[in-house]
């Protein structure tokens, strides 16, 4: 989450909810530029992927009479609730720029602010002040603790103290705004709103060592925190250092830099407007000279693209850079830091240069492009029936849950009935309808999906009014391009917090009804305002009119941000990682079950880049990116410039760890898929609770615990099966079904993967049971790597097991000190499970 709190207690400054307005014509909602917006502004960026202008931007239709837009059986409202706040009139960018607006990324501030927040592009971190961009380069640590907090320097983030002023010698501006974008890159422009200043562009780009900048109307100026060291003087191009970082300038040929010596150096760029600064990795001519190669390379484009193939279960993504080429330059493309999950997952050649960053080392490659592959983590949309679980027990477990009134319930935070808590109600009667048609229970199966359908049609629906006080409504704001549903949660609606956490559950259930009534996600239907929310949290386009491309996912950092409005010095943050995975499997899923391969392919990419980037930046598995010194195996929250041991509502252990976990399901796979790493993270947690006897989110934890010993987890779970509080998106049926499954199939052998995205593969040493959805009409055959095949069903989940090789045992961690019980039976039913509801 982000800002707020996710056990319902309310966070200083967010909205409280109302009712919708009355039917009547659309107030007056328009766009929103800089504050000056008529003035003329100079050093317009060219069009680039990503970015819009007012050429290629189609404004959305503008109702002039009736608010509601349908869409297929359901459809949005034009006009904002009664009541409600929706973000702000106000949009900080230049004339061109047009929505949709890019929100929750790593520079989106600037569009709220007058200057906006740090940007931590990594390496370089960029503050836009009123007197032109701070510069500065972290290296070092520092931990802290807030006040009272039980976990000692649980803040872990990097000084970012400035080392330079990137500036004009015309004085100072009125405010900062975006001058365009990409997919990874930014520009920004002071002096556009005021024709009486100068104006500076920059561009800031994820993984550059370079900030590129033009002057208008003035001179270029530097200004240092200290007199910097001048180690090289070539005339226009001079290498520095400052408080032990070091830097190249670069002006144009024929320009010469005045002030050398002092703490401010000014150029008038030989009448060329244009310059560059890159950290370096050393202070030697030698990297001065190969930096000054690509320095005259101004990154005009930034692009990401991606392919999932199915035979192969893997991902490929294209970074691409645009390069706008001056004349001094003597090499194509750039310079481009590869964060760990991209370095290690990339075979193009590294240069041998390193950069420091939150995230770990970034190594350095050359050129105009680079690529990664990377294999889609195990996913199925529920387990099957095992031999050792209880019928009778697990059916009674259902009917606890089938008796409650109302099926989907209010949550604990006021009011309960906002698009968050309403997501939990979702995830719970999706896993239960499996649950329940196994067990034979087919009143059960019926009242669940009942239940689910007719809340999810209510909400895409803004002609239907719910039980609550809730609208359960989606208001289109043309402003910034964005679907918000009311009543919101957590910031949803006036600072586009968690789009992903909260739509994601709503695409879930539309999933899983597309799964067993593929009739329902027709898009005359209710398919049509299923991607509308899709594409709000997730668009595949860069050209679509509507919606930002990828709101939530920054392609670079290959993980989403939670803040819409990240006003925070040290980046914007993500804390429940796990909502995003389940937001992400939701879509994949939601495109297998509807044939939508568009859809499927970008659920893939966006599925396995998240997960991929929580081993390493949650978890960090492999023990390389977090801070050395930092005593914590996990972070709970990934900030744009550090970790945090911590939630946004309390400094409970159970919820510190359970964050990153719920909600549990088949789409959690990849947390398995290094068991070692897993029992790492659950000591940790036993060691903060005093033991495993856990009391604030029981289930959650025992279910995280079978990742690394699920015969732990199992008697965890019977030791006290009837009076632990279940978290709100789960029940005990699921739990118990869960536990049991585990125990007999062992921990996730990510080793062995199959032809289709719906799979996993499980060992307990001895045996590997295989699990694959068909979403088929005709029966198919999966293979498996290893060479197992399985004929699966139409429309169903099918299974099967073989012996395990010799080196398999070292897929499960077996020995813990907190187990006390290792005899669950480890068979899973022969027959194919059928999923008949």
């Amino acid at each position: 989450m982000s800002g707020d709190d996710e056990n319902g207690i309310a966070v200083d400054g967010l909205s409280r909810r109302g009712y919708l307005a009355g039917i009547g014509t659309l107030g007056a909602a328009g766009l929103a530029g800089c504050s000056d917006s008529g003035s003329e502004s100079t050093a317009t960026a060219s069009p680039t992927p990503g970015q819009r202008t007012t050429e290629d931007a189609t404004p959305t239709r503008t109702p002039t009479g009736d608010p509601i837009v349908s869409v297929g059986e359901g459809g949005y409202t034009t006009v904002l609730p009664s009541g409600e706040d929706a973000p702000p009139d106000q949009v900080y960018a230049a004339e061109d720029v047009t929505a949709p607006f890019p929100t929750n990324e790593w520079w989106s501030n600037l569009l709220r602010a007058q200057y906006g927040a740090p940007m931590w592009a990594h390496p370089l971190v960029g503050t836009p002040r009123d007197a032109g961009l701070d510069l500065s380069y972290p290296t070092e640590w520092t931990f802290s603790n807030p006040p009272g907090h039980a976990h000692p320097d649980n803040v872990a983030e990097m000084d970012a103290t400035t080392d330079l002023t990137l500036s004009t010698t015309g004085g100072s501006f009125v405010d900062a705004v975006c001058a365009g974008y990409g997919d990874w890159h930014v520009d920004v422009r002071w002096g556009a709103g005021d024709a009486s200043t100068p104006t500076l562009d920059a561009t800031l780009t994820q993984g550059s060592p370079f900030v590129f900048a033009t002057v208008a109307g003035a001179d270029a100026e530097l200004s240092f925190a200290g007199t910097p060291e001048v180690w090289a003087d070539r005339g226009n191009v001079l290498g520095v250092t400052v408080d032990g970082h070091h830097y190249g300038v670069f002006a144009p040929k024929g320009a010469s830099w005045d002030g050398v010596g002092t703490a401010t150096l000014t150029s008038a760029l030989a009448g060329e407007e244009y310059l560059a600064v890159a950290v370096l990795p050393a202070a030697t001519t030698d990297a001065l000279s190969r930096y000054e190669s690509y320095a005259y390379n101004r990154i005009t484009g930034t692009t990401v693209s991606w392919t999932y193939d199915d035979a192969s279960r893997t991902v490929q993504t294209t970074y691409a850079f645009e390069t706008d080429t001056r004349p001094e330059s003597d090499a194509t493309g750039t310079v481009a830091a590869l964060y760990p999950h991209q370095h290690e997952h990339t075979d193009a050649t590294p240069t041998g240069d390193t950069f420091v960053c939150p995230r770990g080392a970034m190594e350095t490659v050359a050129g105009t492009s680079f690529e990664t592959t990377m294999d889609l983590p195990p996913v199925v949309p529920h387990f099957p029936a095992v031999d050792d679980v209880d019928t009778d027990r697990l059916a009674e477990y259902v009917n606890d849950v089938e008796s409650e009134s109302p099926l989907v319930r209010r949550g604990p935070e006021q009011p309960g009935d906002g698009t968050y808590w309403t997501g939990k109600n979702y995830e719970r009667l999706v896993q239960l309808r499996p649950i329940a048609d196994q067990v034979g229970d087919t009143d059960a199966v019926e009242s669940f999906t009942t239940a689910l359908r007719a809340d999810v049609e209510t909400w895409l629906d803004p002609e239907v009014s719910g039980d609550s006080s809730s609208d359960d409504v989606f208001y289109y704001d043309e402003t910034w391009g964005t679907l918000v549903g009311y009543n919101d949660s957590f910031g949803s609606g006036p600072e586009l917090n968690d789009h992903h956490f909260h739509y994601g559950y709503y695409v879930k259930a539309a999933a899983d009804l597309a799964r067993t009534d593929p009739a329902w996600a027709d898009a005359d239907a209710w398919g049509g305002m299923v991607e509308l929310l899709i594409r709000d949290y997730a668009s595949p386009s860069h050209d679509d009119e509507m919606f930002p491309f990828l709101r939530n996912f920054s392609p670079y950092a290959g993980h989403s941000w939670a803040a819409g409005n990240p006003a925070f010095d040290i980046g914007n943050n993500q804390e429940s990682s796990s909502e995003a995975v389940n937001a992400y499997a939701a879509i994949l899923q939601y495109g297998e079950y509807t044939g939508d391969e568009t859809l499927r392919d970008l659920g893939a990419y966006l599925l396995t880049h998240e997960t991929t980037a929580v081993d390493a930046y949650w978890y960090d598995v492999d023990d390389e990116n977090h801070p050395d010194d930092w005593p914590y195996e996990y972070a709970a929250m990934v900030w744009g410039g550090g970790y945090k041991h911590d939630t946004w509502w309390t400094d409970d252990a159970e919820a510190i760890h359970g964050i990153n976990v719920l909600p549990v399901g088949g789409h959690s796979l990849s947390l398995g898929r290094d068991a070692t790493a897993a029992e790492t993270v659950y000591d940790e947690l036993v060691a903060e609770n005093d033991g495993d006897d856990f009391d604030y989110w029981p289930d959650i934890l025992w279910q995280y615990r079978s990742f690394s010993d699920p015969d732990d987890a199992l008697r965890l779970f019977e030791e006290n099966p009837e009076f632990y509080s279940v978290e709100f998106a789960e029940s005990r049926a699921h739990t118990y079904h869960w536990l049991t499954a585990m125990a007999a199939f062992g921990t996730v052998d990510a080793s062995v993967t199959a032809d289709t995205p719906l799979s996993a593969v499980f060992s307990d040493g001895d045996t590997r049971t295989y699990l694959a959805y068909n979403a088929d009409d005709s029966e198919t055959t999966v293979t498996f790597s290893d060479g197992t095949t399985l004929a699966v069903a139409p429309n169903d989940l099918g299974h099967t097991t073989a012996p395990a090789p010799d080196d398999a045992a070292a897929v499960r961690t077996r020995t813990t000190p907190h187990s006390d019980t290792d005899s669950v039976p480890d068979r899973v039913n022969d027959d194919t499970t059928t999923d008949t509801i």
